[in-house]
């Protein structure tokens, strides 16, 4: 089964505070920036044979 993998992007503003965050805790704040990173990836399963309309990715 094929896989579409779309990773929507952080905002300004939060991807700001979370590099803040990584420099000032010496990178004590890293496995909370990826959580946050690995939240917004998105998988869409596609099933052999489809023949329909691909989703873009």
């Amino acid at each position: 089964m094929a896989k579409i993998k779309t990773r929507r992007k952080m905002g300004w503003i939060a991807l700001a505070f979370h590099w803040t965050m990584l420099v000032c805790t010496v990178g004590l704040w890293t496995p909370v920036f990826l959580a946050a990173r690995r939240r917004r990836l998105t998988v869409t399963h596609i099933p052999d044979g489809y023949m329909g309309p691909i989703p873009p990715h």
